[in-house]
């Protein structure tokens, strides 16, 4: 595991000139996007029955995931994430002067496990310089 990075300069825009925090952090470059076909197909290794194995199970926990979620559940497939969801709502003084019906999901999250989070730490590696904001 290998992930590249570049440095990107610090902008403190909230402090005096004085107290100013100055210098760089490395920020991680990625080296594209992987749809859930690539992720098929690399998985089933050019077997047509498992790639057609996979899609439908995908689609079969994509179908499950947002069912529960609209019940009101959050997902956690135990050691890799869970999924739960945001409300979205005006803001009032007192409880009374809300309904139901002026809540609405504002959007999902994704919560990583621990297991992920310390599986995904690893070596990084330096981008390439042309990339750097100097």
């Amino acid at each position: 595991m290998s992930i590249q990075y570049r440095f990107v300069p610090i902008y403190d825009n909230l402090n005096e000139d004085s107290e100013k925090v100055t210098g760089f952090y490395p920020k991680v470059v990625s080296r594209g996007t992987i749809n859930k076909e690539r992720m098929f197909e690399e998985i089933s290794h050019g077997s047509s029955s498992l790639r057609s194995e996979l899609a439908r199970s995908w689609m079969l926990m994509e179908d499950y995931i947002i069912d529960r979620l609209k019940d009101g559940y959050d997902v956690c497939l135990n050691d890799f994430c869970t999924f739960g969801i945001s409300a979205k709502y005006r803001r009032v003084d007192r409880i009374n002067e809300i309904r139901a019906e002026s809540i609405f999901v504002k959007g999902m999250h994704v919560r990583t496990s621990e297991v992920v989070n310390k599986n995904s730490n690893g070596r990084v590696s330096r981008g390439s310089r042309r990339n750097e904001s100097i």
